[in-house]
């Protein structure tokens, strides 16, 4: 005979009331295998997103490498060596007209600052045949490899381009924000660079001025040309005679940094030396 509860419903009835209670655990387990499921997919949605960003910014790494890599070395007279950057690295192919052109090639990438190595590929007819490449740093005895080339540019003014490049990048010129009016800290690498050309009275050089990308094209590009001739005023205030010196505003047409960050801005934001011959 079944008991019965307090409220007349037989006992088994009761018991049978902790069944559903034991149910109820299942979902409770089943929502927290689904969540974990959901935790591991986001977080291999974050991963994925993360290597993903990671590929674009190497790949923006490449694009802002090229553009100044492969503008510096039409410059320079060597428009048609080709260009690939992989992060900082840069890898230069083609053939060119003598070993010395595939030297002065090599040089010009090396001065830039943002390239940590530099790949050389480049071939010139009878290479296959021939010794190594002079250095640069060593000299060199080849009478062909220190005489004037193709592009008239010997391996001593390549030298002298890397040494003016790096003395820009150790203290970089920087100016009063909006203004072509320079800082007080520029004045150590203009006076250096006014002593480079002291010791080279044949040199020339263009000063190149770069702005970001913020405000108006016409408003860069005019930004870009008076701060170049601010710094070409002071480095004739330094001693370097006028006639040595060219001025010219890129305005933000050059970047070589994303002009999405503080960071990148800054660093398009600059003035750049280029030896002329």
């Amino acid at each position: 005979m079944n008991s019965s509860s307090p409220f007349g419903l037989p006992s088994s009835f009761g018991s049978s009331s902790r069944g559903p209670r034991r149910g109820g655990d299942l979902p409770v387990a089943r929502l927290l295998a689904i969540g974990g499921v959901l935790a591991v997919l986001l977080l291999l949605f974050v991963i994925g997103s993360t290597g993903t960003q990671d590929e674009a910014d190497a790949d923006e790494t490449r694009v802002d490498l090229t553009s100044i890599v492969k503008p510096a070395l039409t410059r320079a007279g060597y428009g048609d060596v080709v260009v690939v950057a992989d992060g900082r690295t840069v890898t230069i192919s083609g053939e060119l007209a003598t070993r010395t052109d595939v030297v002065a090639a090599d040089a010009v990438v090396k001065s830039i600052a943002e390239v940590a190595f530099v790949v050389n590929n480049l071939s010139h007819p009878g290479s296959d045949f021939e010794d190594d490449l002079p250095s640069l740093e060593g000299g060199t005895t080849d009478e062909g490899a220190s005489a004037a080339f193709t592009g008239g540019v010997s391996n001593a003014t390549l030298i002298l381009q890397s040494r003016i490049a790096q003395a820009a990048a150790l203290d970089p010129i920087t100016f009063q924000t909006g203004s072509p009016d320079l800082t007080p800290e520029s004045a150590t690498t203009i006076a250096e660079i006014a002593r480079i050309l002291a010791e080279n009275p044949t040199a020339r050089i263009e000063v190149g001025g770069h702005t970001d990308s913020d405000g108006e094209p016409e408003a860069n590009m005019l930004l870009s040309q008076t701060r170049a001739d601010a710094v070409v005023a002071a480095l004739v205030g330094a001693g370097v005679e006028p006639e040595r010196l060219v001025g010219v505003g890129y305005g933000p047409d050059i970047p070589i940094a994303s002009n999405e960050t503080g960071e990148g801005k800054a660093r398009n934001r600059r003035i750049e030396f280029l030896l002329l011959v």
